[in-house]
């Protein structure tokens, strides 16, 4: 590749010939225009030396906080000299109009990428994207919304995915993200949606406050569009070198990236437990449209947490079954139930519900969860020694309010619709019913809306009907509810 392979001989390190072994030439170019240098350094002066020894390995520039507070925007026009890309990361998190104008006036500086926090919400972020759109097209900045800062641990990746899809949504161009979120991004977000990952540290190198991070080559194999890298090259003993060395590692990640049989993927296991159950077969469920990305997430979480059986099942409805959700087992972990929740609320939204209702025991967990992110009260009915559905424990309803019913599973919708009878006893209005899952098949038959985040396929037939019962193999129930 001409002047592009530079020999390390002498210095200890690696060439691009070693790196790519037997392959073809590396692309160095399409490398270095992937590393960002963070320039998060306490002077204008050490920060210009710095950028002199490693410029030729870069693709970019980081100007944040520190350095931009110390010397404003002359350090924008200092290192973005000759037009070198800038990323101006100040985070930009206020009420909409003020940031709306920091949006134009970083555009007077004519950075290449801006960021944003995405928890200043959607009215925030579309302001942003409206003040950008406003201005000459040479002067509009990429927008990168900031999901979960790279230094806070246990966080929920799809905390991460949510905020991804809301600035998506809001005509952001791209997010920022730590490398352990990437490819659950990459399968949610639409293919041009950008992924700038922080976090980045070679093989070896310390982490510092940084806790979710990977290597520049798994970031990148797991679709990384940019990688913004700061104190592994600022902080080494020969900052040049350092930068090549991430140059070359990126450049045989991409290497990898266009060959798919050699990619090695690095996704992040969900914090509930993975069981035997997780090797279920993906036909066993089927997704409520194919471009549904949330239930192509759930559909995850619930085969990881150990929620899908199969075998040989009594249904509550007396009929048997091959599969079964068993959804307790996913809604043990409260920070999945919190996102189905949030989820199915946002489903409901709309109908204006003031009191969730739901099926005890099985929808009484999800019920609670829909009913805090709607922000209104939470019930729930029970069975009594004779079966019946009833409001006890001082429950009650106003007549008029406006009710969402709320189940885990709807299997053929008898409980949903007999809970639907008991609110409508109570002169309350049912103005929408769901649940977790629909696994009806089609055969249920409300009065009211139905909303699911999931539909399975999975046969219920007669007991007379019954493969597992044909065969003598013992059924089980699984289920709350007594045969």
């Amino acid at each position: 590749m001409g002047s592009e392979r530079r020999s390390s001989s002498g210095r200890g390190g690696v060439t691009p010939e070693a790196v790519a072994g037997d392959r073809a030439p590396l692309d160095l170019e399409a490398a270095r225009r992937r590393l960002l240098l963070a320039l998060d350094l306490a002077d204008l002066e050490a920060a210009r030396t710095l950028l002199q020894r490693t410029a030729a390995h870069l693709g970019g520039i980081k100007i944040g906080k520190e350095l931009f507070t110390r010397c404003g925007p002359e350090a924008i026009a200092a290192l973005g000299a000759g037009g070198r890309p800038v990323f101006l990361d100040l985070k930009f998190h206020d009420i909409p109009n003020t940031v709306a104008r920091a949006v134009e006036a970083a555009a007077e500086h004519r950075v290449r990428w801006l960021s944003l926090h995405t928890s200043g919400g959607a009215a925030m972020l579309e302001a942003a994207v409206r003040a950008r759109e406003a201005l000459p097209q040479e002067r509009r900045p990429l927008l990168l919304g900031v999901t979960v800062l790279t230094s806070l641990e246990l966080v929920d990746p799809e905390e991460v995915v949510d905020r991804a899809l809301l600035a998506e949504s809001c005509g952001l161009d791209g997010a920022i993200a730590s490398p352990q979120e990437v490819v659950r991004l990459r399968e949610v977000c639409a293919p041009g949606f950008l992924l700038v990952t922080p976090g980045v540290r070679p093989a070896g190198a310390a982490t510092h406050d940084q806790t979710r991070v990977a290597t520049p080559a798994a970031a990148i194999r797991d679709g990384a569009d940019h990688l913004v890298v700061g104190r592994p090259i600022h902080a080494a003993s020969d900052p040049a070198r350092a930068a090549e060395s991430i140059v070359l590692e990126i450049a045989g990640a991409l290497a990898e990236r266009r060959n798919p049989s050699a990619v090695r993927s690095a996704a992040v296991v969900p914090q509930a437990s993975a069981s035997p159950d997780a090797s279920i077969a993906a036909s066993a469920v089927s997704p409520v449209g194919a471009g549904d990305a949330i239930a192509r997430r759930l559909t995850r979480m619930l085969r990881e947490s150990g929620a899908f059986l199969e075998g040989h099942f009594v249904l509550s409805s007396g009929l048997h079954s091959d599969r079964y959700v068993q959804c307790a087992q996913f809604l043990q972990f409260p920070h999945l139930a919190r996102r189905a929740g949030i989820w199915l609320a946002e489903h409901l939204r709309r109908y204006q519900p003031e009191v969730v209702v739901s099926v005890a025991l099985g929808g009484l967990v999800i019920g609670q969860e829909v009913a805090a992110a709607l922000g209104v009260r939470a019930l729930f009915a029970e069975r009594d020694d004779s079966g019946a559905l009833r409001l006890r424990r001082g429950f009650g309803l106003r007549p008029g309010e406006r009710v969402a019913i709320v189940d885990d599973v709807c299997t053929r919708g008898g409980s949903i619709a007999e809970c639907a009878e008991l609110v409508q006893a109570e002169n309350a209005a049912v103005v929408v019913t769901a649940s977790i899952i629909d696994r009806s098949g089609g055969e249920r038959s409300f009065a009211h809306p139905f909303e699911a985040l999931l539909e399975i396929e999975a046969k219920a037939v007669r007991p007379e009907a019954c493969p597992g019962c044909a065969a003598g193999t013992p059924a089980v129930k699984p289920g709350s509810r007594p045969t």
